[in-house]
C-alpha cells in the first residue's frame, strides 16, 4: 500500500503516514489489517480469500478477539483495519469496535456496504470511524456479475451517499485487471463525484478464486499509463483525491521519477521510503486472519509467522520485523535495482510465483519492456489520459 499524494506532498493521510513511521521506529506495528471473519454475503470472482457464507471452524473466539484488541493497545498500534470477508457478519463486530475506540485506536473498516443504512452510518460516526473502504468494479450489470449478487452496486452507491451525509469518509476500492481496466478512469471520476477522499487501486492477486489467473493482469504499459494519469492528477491544484496503490510497489519510484523530472522536490517522501518501503512486508505491517494466523501480508493467507493463540502480539511483531533483513533477489536485488530499498517489489507476488517471498517481482513496471498495450475505449492512447475534474473532497 502506498498513499501517493500524502507520501510526496501534504495530503489527507499525511498525519496517518507520520504516525505509522513513528510506530515502526519504536519497534511497534505501524498498522494492523485484521480479517475478523472469513464469512461474506457476496462471492466476488477475484476474492483472494475465496470468502463465502461459512465461518472457518478455528476462528478466534469472541473472548480472544477482545484480548487481541487489548494487546494492540498495549503494543501502541496506531491504526487498525477491520476487514473480512464481510466484517459486519462477525457477531461481536460492534464489541470489537467499541473496545478499540475505548483504547483510542484509530479504526478503518473495509466493507461491501450491503449492511449499511442510515442508522448504521450514524452508529459508525458515533464510534469515531473516520473512513470506511468499499468496492466498485464498473457499471451496475458488470459490478453485480463480479460479486454474483444482483442489485449490489445500487446498494453500495446509496450507502456511500449516506455515509458522506453522516460525515464518514469513504475510500473507493477496486481490483485492477483486464476485466475492470475499461472502467478504471470512470471509477476514478466516480470517486470524485461521490465525494470520496481516496481511491484504492490494487493489482490482481492470484490467490483464492483468482488462483492461476495471471493472464488476468493488465500489462506494465497499462500500469504506466495509469501512473502518468495519476501523476498529472496529484499535481492538479483542483484535485484533492488520494490514490492508494496496492500490490504494485514499483508504481511509486516510477511516479517519483516522473515528478522529479518536472522539478518537484520529493525528498521528504523518498526519505520516508528508506524507512518504510512501498511494499510494507517486514516494515511494521501486520496482518491477522480470522483464525489468528499472523501474516506478513493479507494477500497471502497461507504465509504465516505464527498464530496469535500461541504467541503474543509483541512476539509476532518481532517475527515480522525479521523479514526486512532478508535481501531480495533477481531484478529486485540491490545490485540490480537502485530502488531496491524503497520499493522491494511485491513480496506476495514472489511468494505466489516462486514459493519464495524474497524472489523477484516480475510485474515491475520499471524493469519490464515490450509490453502489449490494450487501450480503453475512453482513451485512444496513453497521452490522451488527461486529468479528471469535478467535485472532490478535502
Amino acid at each position: 500500500m502506498a498513499h501517493v499524494r500524502s507520501l510526496f506532498f501534504d495530503g489527507p493521510l499525511t498525519e496517518v503516514e507520520n504516525k505509522s513511521v513513528a510506530a515502526y521506529k519504536l519497534g511497534r506495528p505501524s498498522e494492523v489489517i485484521w480479517n475478523i471473519t472469513n464469512r461474506c454475503n457476496l462471492l466476488c470472482e477475484h476474492c483472494y480469500m475465496a470468502a463465502d457464507g461459512h465461518a472457518l471452524p478455528d476462528q478466534l473466539s469472541d473472548e480472544e478477539t477482545i484480548d487481541l484488541v487489548d494487546q494492540m493497545a498495549a503494543s501502541g498500534v496506531p491504526l487498525l483495519f477491520l476487514t473480512g470477508g464481510e466484517p459486519f457478519m462477525r457477531p461481536n463486530f460492534w464489541e470489537i469496535l467499541a473496545r478499540a475506540r475505548e483504547h483510542g485506536i484509530r479504526v478503518t473498516i473495509s466493507t461491501n456496504c450491503t449492511f449499511i443504512d442510515r442508522d448504521v452510518a450514524k452508529r459508525l460516526k458515533e464510534h469515531g470511524i473516520g473512513y470506511i473502504g468499499t468496492s466498485l468494479y464498473g457499471p451496475a450489470d458488470f459490478h453485480d456479475d463480479m460479486v454474483r449478487v444482483p442489485g449490489t452496486r445500487d446498494r453500495v452507491v446509496e450507502a456511500i451517499k449516506i455515509l458522506r451525509e453522516e460525515g464518514v469518509g469513504v475510500a473507493l476500492k477496486t481490483a485492477v485487471n483486464t476485466d475492470t481496466w475499461p472502467h478504471i478512469y470512470d471509477l476514478i471520476q466516480e470517486a470524485k463525484d461521490l465525494d470520496c477522499g481516496l481511491i484504492y487501486l490494487c493489482d490482481l492477486i492470484v490467490s483464492g478464486r483468482s488462483e492461476g489467473e495471471e493472464d488476468g493482469r493488465i500489462t506494465a504499459d497499462q500500469w504506466r499509463e495509469l501512473a502518468d494519469f495519476i501523476a498529472d492528477d496529484i499535481i492538479d491544484p483542483e484535485s484533492k483525491l488520494e490514490y492508494d496503490i496496492g500490490a504494485m510497489p514499483s508504481f511509486i519510484p516510477y511516479v517519483a521519477e516522473k515528478l522529479i523530472a518536472r522539478g518537484y522536490d520529493l525528498s521528504r517522501g523518498l526519505e520516508r521510503l528508506k524507512i518504510m518501503s512501498a511494499c510494507p512486508v517486514g516494515k511494521g505491517h501486520m496482518n491477522i486472519n480470522s483464525e489468528g494466523g499472523v501474516m506478513p501480508c493479507q494477500f497471502a493467507q497461507d504465509w504465516t509467522v505464527g498464530n496469535i493463540k500461541e504467541m503474543s502480539l509483541a512476539e509476532a511483531t518481532r517475527e515480522l520485523f525479521k523479514l526486512a533483513d532478508t535481501p531480495t533477489t533477481g531484478i529486485c536485488a540491490e545490485e540490480n535495482c537502485e530502488y531496491a530499498q524503497i520499493c522491494r517489489g511485491c513480496r506476495v507476488k514472489a511468494f505466489h510465483e516462486y514459493d519464495d517471498p524474497f524472489g523477484q517481482d516480475t510485474t515491475c513496471i520499471l524493469k519490464s519492456a515490450g509490453d502489449k498495450v490494450l487501450h480503453t475505449s475512453r482513451h485512444e492512447s496513453p497521452s490522451a489520459a488527461l486529468p479528471c475534474s469535478g467535485p472532490v473532497c478535502g
